[in-house]
């Protein structure tokens, strides 16, 4: 059975044609996109994060699979739920699951298949759209993490789909993370958004999977896809990645829309190799997780406010 669309009509428009539209309106003409092995992108309603997202998927060249990891806003378990219901739909139409990658998640220790996390939540649906924009004929995998899930099965999670990617001939994937920033409401809202983002963005700009987890848990960053970030960082760094490029970022409170009084950060960032490949890049996947494996501390515990 195919997943239908929750927040179709609200997030986005709901018709082809102007959801088409809207996209376009967001993705500037850029000539030389480039390869990339992750992607972090928003999922808020188009008329607030829509720029973001538009600006960071028109830097990539587009393959034909993608990984796309959602948090859960909804659900506390299982801690990685992977799709197996079928295909996706948008008002763009269908996207097609990929068969042999689905079934070689499916085997990881650490997932579970499981559609139940992924009906009410808008976190991989608000993001589809923008790939499906850029390759119709694209292919998917989605695997909702949930709060419960530890800092050793995100480490495993990141290990493992690399595995499966290699195993799959799929090396030229892309690997989805959606996830807001910060959401904080008062009379300094924005302010405390513009202050607390470049925390959690400077630990992503290094690949440094254990000290985004830290900072977000130590310094209260409120980013809700904090632990899908650190899979898909995890992933990149043992696919041979170096670190993430800003592309974008804003807020809630530059759109027309916005309030004042609560306010939510967004960033667009592209993760890939470079010349220059730092050590850790292509060490034992585990030194990516030093704080949450010496502490054995579960993520679980970290806000996640739509």
């Amino acid at each position: 059975m195919a997943r239908a669309p929750v927040v179709a009509g609200q997030f986005y428009p709901a018709g082809a044609e102007g959801l088409r539209s809207m996209i376009a309106g967001y993705t500037p003409v850029v000539e030389d996109r480039r390869e990339a092995l992750g992607v972090l992108s928003p999922h808020a309603g188009y008329v607030f994060s829509g720029a973001t997202a538009g600006r960071v998927f028109a830097q990539v060249r587009i393959p034909d699979t993608v990984i796309l990891l959602t948090p859960s806003h909804r659900y506390p378990s299982p801690p990685c739920a992977l799709w197996t219901g079928g295909p996706w739909e948008t008002p763009l139409g269908e996207v097609a699951l990929h068969e042999g990658v689905c079934s070689a998640l499916a085997k990881l220790p650490m997932v579970t298949a499981d559609d139940r996390p992924h009906v009410p939540e808008h976190s991989g649906e608000v993001v589809l759209p923008f790939i499906q924009y850029h390759r119709p004929d694209v292919r998917i995998a989605v695997i909702c993490v949930t709060q419960s899930a530890t800092a050793d099965q995100l480490l495993a999670l990141g290990s493992g789909i690399a595995q499966v990617l290699g195993a799959c001939d799929e090396g030229d994937a892309l690997v989805v993370a959606s996830s807001d920033m910060s959401h904080e409401d008062g009379p300094q809202a924005k302010e405390t958004v513009m202050r607390q983002d470049p925390l959690a963005i400077a630990e992503m700009e290094r690949l440094d999977p254990a000290g985004l987890m830290r900072v977000c848990m130590e310094r209260g960053v409120t980013m809700c896809g904090v632990l899908v970030a650190a899979a898909m960082m995890a992933c990149v760094g043992v696919r041979g990645g170096t670190g993430g490029e800003v592309i974008h970022r804003a807020t809630s409170a530059d759109s027309p829309l916005g309030r004042g009084d609560y306010v939510v950060g967004y960033v667009g960032m592209a993760f890939r190799r470079t010349r220059t490949v730092r050590r850790h890049a292509h060490s034992n996947a585990r030194n990516l997780f030093p704080f949450a494996l010496q502490t054995g501390h579960s993520f679980g515990a970290l806000p996640s406010a739509v």
